[in-house]
C-alpha cells in the first residue's frame, strides 16, 4: 500500500470541517418528521384508525429515531457555537430525551462524552456494560443500558464534575416527566402511556445499544482512535442505521451531524487504509467480512506499540512482596520493543484513573515467542497500584496497557543511530532494578557480541530478590561468559559473593579491566547516584554509562507566565499562571482545579470554554472537539487553549 505524504495526511485530518455545518438541515429535518410521526401516530390510535399494538410500534421506530436527534444535540453538531438559534439545539435535545424518561439531555450528553474519551476502556466507558460472556447476557445488558448509566453515576462517576452538574436538572426533569405520566394514568389514561411510552422504550434502548455499542464496539480491545470501533459501508444500513454503520467516522469527528458520516467516509477512505481501520463487508467482497476486521483487536505499527485492553493471562509470585505479571497479546501478535523498555499499566482505584509504569521482564525474543508480555511488580509501601497488582489481580482480568515507552534501552546506540562495540557489558541493579535488567541481561546473552557480562545484583536479603531462580538459570546455562555477584545486606540462607550494601569501595573493586565497558544501572535513587559519582571518578566516559529514570511527562513552563481567569459555570472562579507551551487544563490539573474535561486531547469537546478577553493559539483544524467556525467566534478547548496573554475564559454548557 503507499505511504500518505505529510501534506496529505494533513489535509485528510482536517477535511471533516468542510462537512460541519453551521446549520445541520438534516437533523432539523429528522427532528420535523420525529415530531409529525409521534403527532400522526398517537392521534391515529387515539381515534381508532390505528391499533394501539401498531402505535406501540411506530412509537419504538421513533423512539429510535429521536435518539440520533438527541445524539447530535449532544455533541452540538446541529447549530454551530456562537450562532443566535444555538438555544434551539438544546430544545431539541431536551425534547427528544423526553420519550427516554429518566434519561435527561444534559446527563445523556456528559456520560455519552465519556465514551468517546474513553471507548473500551473497561472501567471508564459507560458503555462497556453492554459486553458480557453470553448472548442472553448481552441482551440483558443492553435493555439495561440507561439504568447502568444512572448506577455509575451515583456510584464510580460521582466524583466527577461534568457528571455531578447534572444531578439536579435531571432530577427535576424526572420529577417533571414521571409526574406527567403519572397524571395521565390518573386521568384515565393508562393504556396509552404503556402502549406509546412504557412498552417502545425497552425495544427501543436495544436496538440503540446493538447498532451504538455492541455491533460497532464488539470485540474491539484497541484504544487507538483508528482502531477504538468498526466501519461497514452500505448505503441501506447507512438510512436504516442514520450514520451508525460509519460508527468510526463518528468517533474521529463527533462534531459531524448523522448524515455526513458516509460522505467524510468516501473522502477520506485512503487516510482511514493508510492507519489499517478497520472496515468490513457485509457480503462477499476484498475487506474482511463482518465483525472479522483483525484490526479490532491488534497492535500499532505492525506490531511496534501497543495502546488496548490486554488480558492478564498468569500472576507468579516472586517474594512475598512482589509479583510477576503476565499480559497476554491477541493471537498471533508481537510486540517489537527492546530490552529494558517499559509499559505502562491503568487501572480505575480510588475514583481516579491510577497509571503506572512497568518494566518488561523478558527480552523482545522471549516474549515474541510466547505472544505475552510480563513485568515485575514489588508492592511498595502505600502503593496503590502496586498493592492492587499484588493482591487484588487476578487471572482473566483486563487492564490497559500503552508502550513500548523509554531510551534505557539495549543495545546500546551512539550518534548518528550507531550500535556500540562492546567488550565488556557490566548490568547493575538493586532491588526491583532488576526488572528492566533482566531483560537486558537475556538480550545480552543471545545476541551480544560482549565476550563477558557481568551482573552486579544488591538487594536487602535473598528472600526478597526478584526472578532469583530465572539469575540462576541463566548462570546454569551459560557458565563462561555470564557472572553474577550477589551484594545482599542479610547474609541468610545461600552464601554471597559480597555482605553488606553496595557501596563506592565495593563497586570498583568489582569494575572490569576494560575500557571497552557499556553499564546498565537500574535501582532505587541513592545507589543510582552513587553508582554514576563512582564510574565517573573512575573516568568511564559517561556516555558508556545507562540509568533507567521513570520521569512523568510534565511540560515545564517556557518564557513569561501569563495569567489565565477562569470562570466556571457554577460561579466559582480561578486564577493560573499558564505559559504559551502549556494547556490550560494541564496546569488546572496539576493545582488540583477541576475543570469539565473528558478526553484531555481535543476529540470530545467537553471542556469548550469562551474567551472572554485576551488571546490564545489557534486550535490545529484536525482537532474533532471544536470546529474552526467556533474557534473564529472565540471558543476554544481547555485541553487545547494555550495563552498568548492574559487572559479570561467562561465555561460553555454545552
Amino acid at each position: 500500500m503507499q505511504t500518505l505524504d505529510v501534506n496529505k495526511t494533513k489535509n485528510y485530518a482536517s477535511v471533516w470541517q468542510d462537512y460541519a455545518p453551521n446549520i445541520a438541515w438534516g437533523t432539523i429535518l429528522l427532528f420535523v418528521v420525529y415530531l409529525l410521526g409521534y403527532y400522526f401516530t398517537i392521534s391515529s390510535a387515539m381515534d381508532g384508525s390505528l391499533s394501539y399494538l401498531s402505535a406501540s410500534l411506530l412509537c419504538s421506530i421513533l423512539v429510535y429515531v429521536g435518539f440520533t436527534i438527541l445524539h447530535d444535540a449532544g455533541h452540538g453538531s446541529i447549530i454551530r457555537m456562537g450562532s443566535a438559534f444555538k438555544p434551539l439545539e438544546t430544545i431539541m435535545g431536551w425534547v427528544s430525551s423526553l420519550p427516554f424518561l429518566f434519561l435527561s439531555y444534559v446527563f445523556f450528553q456528559k456520560i455519552h462524552d465519556r465514551h468517546h474519551a474513553f471507548a473500551n476502556d473497561p472501567d471508564r466507558d459507560p458503555d462497556h456494560y453492554y459486553l458480557a460472556g453470553t448472548w442472553y447476557g448481552v441482551i440483558l445488558n443492553c435493555l439495561g443500558l440507561p439504568v447502568q448509566y444512572h448506577i455509575l453515576a451515583l456510584t464510580k462517576l460521582r466524583h466527577i464534575k461534568a457528571i455531578s452538574d447534572t444531578f439536579l436538572a435531571t432530577f427535576v426533569y424526572q420529577c417533571v416527566v414521571f409526574s406527567i405520566l403519572g397524571g395521565l394514568t390518573f386521568l384515565g389514561y393508562g393504556t396509552e402511556v404503556l402502549y406509546f411510552a412504557l412498552i417502545p422504550l425497552p425495544l427501543a434502548v436495544f436496538v440503540l445499544a446493538m447498532t451504538f455499542d455492541y455491533v460497532p464496539h464488539h470485540p474491539h480491545k484497541s484504544l487507538d482512535r483508528f482502531h477504538d470501533t468498526r466501519i461497514y459501508p452500505s448505503k441501506v444500513l447507512n438510512v436504516l442505521l442514520l450514520g451508525q454503520c460509519y460508527h468510526l467516522i463518528h468517533h474521529m469527528y463527533p462534531r459531524l451531524p448523522w448524515y455526513q458520516y458516509q460522505a467524510v467516509y468516501k473522502k477520506i477512505l485512503p487516510y482511514l487504509e493508510e492507519n489499517n481501520a478497520p472496515i468490513e463487508d457485509i457480503g462477499p467482497g476484498l475487506r474482511p467480512g463482518f465483525m472479522k476486521s483483525p484490526n479490532t483487536n491488534s497492535l500499532l505499527d505492525g506490531g511496534k506499540s501497543v495502546n488496548m485492553v490486554l488480558k492478564v493471562g498468569s500472576i507468579d509470585r516472586l517474594t512475598t512482596d512482589a509479583v510477576a505479571v503476565t499480559f497476554e497479546l491477541p493471537a498471533g501478535e508481537k510486540l517489537y520493543y527492546q530490552a529494558g523498555q517499559y509499559i505502562t499499566v491503568s487501572k480505575w482505584l480510588n475514583d481516579e484513573q491510577q497509571t503506572r509504569c512497568y518494566s518488561l521482564c523478558t527480552s523482545p525474543n522471549t516474549s515474541g515467542e510466547k505472544g505475552e508480555l510480563t513485568v515485575g511488580v514489588r508492592h511498595t509501601p502505600n502503593g496503590l497500584v502496586s498493592g492492587f497488582m499484588n493482591e487484588g489481580l487476578e487471572a482473566g482480568d483486563e487492564l490497559i496497557v500503552k508502550g513500548p515507552f523509554g531510551d534505557f534501552v539495549y543495545p546500546p546506540v551512539r550518534a548518528k543511530g550507531q550500535v556500540a562495540d562492546i567488550d565488556n557489558l557490566v548490568l547493575i541493579a538493586a532491588g526491583s532494578g532488576i526488572t528492566p535488567i533482566l531483560s537486558i541481561l537475556e538480550a545480552a546473552l543471545h545476541e551480544s557480541s560482549a565476550s563477558v557480562i557481568h551482573l552486579i545484583y544488591a538487594s536487602r536479603s535473598i528472600d526478597s530478590m526478584m526472578f532469583l531462580p530465572q539469575v540462576e538459570a541463566l548462570i546454569a546455562s551459560n557458565p563462561n561468559r555470564l557472572k553474577v555477584t550477589y551484594v545482599v545486606e542479610k547474609n541468610n540462607l545461600i552464601s554471597t559473593d559480597m555482605p553488606g550494601r553496595l557501596d563506592s569501595k565495593r563497586l570498583i573493586s568489582l569494575l572490569p579491566s576494560s575500557a571497552n565497558t557499556e553499564f546498565y544501572v537500574c535501582g532505587p535513587e541513592g545507589l543510582k547516584n552513587m553508582v554514576v559519582q563512582t564510574l565517573a571518578s573512575t573516568n568511564i566516559s559517561a556516555n558508556r554509562v545507562h540509568v533507567e529514570q521513570f520521569v512523568a511527562t510534565v511540560t515545564e513552563p517556557v518564557g513569561e507566565l501569563h495569567q489565565v481567569d477562569i470562570k466556571l459555570a457554577q460561579g466559582h472562579q480561578h486564577v493560573l499562571k499558564v505559559a504559551s507551551n502549556q494547556t490550560v487544563l494541564e496546569v488546572a490539573n496539576a493545582e488540583g482545579i477541576k475543570i469539565p474535561h473528558a478526553c484531555g486531547n481535543g476529540t470530545c469537546g467537553t471542556c469548550k470554554f469562551k474567551v472572554d478577553e485576551g488571546v490564545v493559539a489557534d486550535v490545529c483544524d484536525s482537532i474533532p472537539g471544536i470546529t474552526s467556525e467556533e474557534t473564529d467566534a472565540g471558543f476554544t478547548l481547555a485541553c487545547q487553549c494555550k495563552p498568548m496573554g492574559s487572559v479570561t475564559i467562561s465555561e460553555v454548557r454545552l
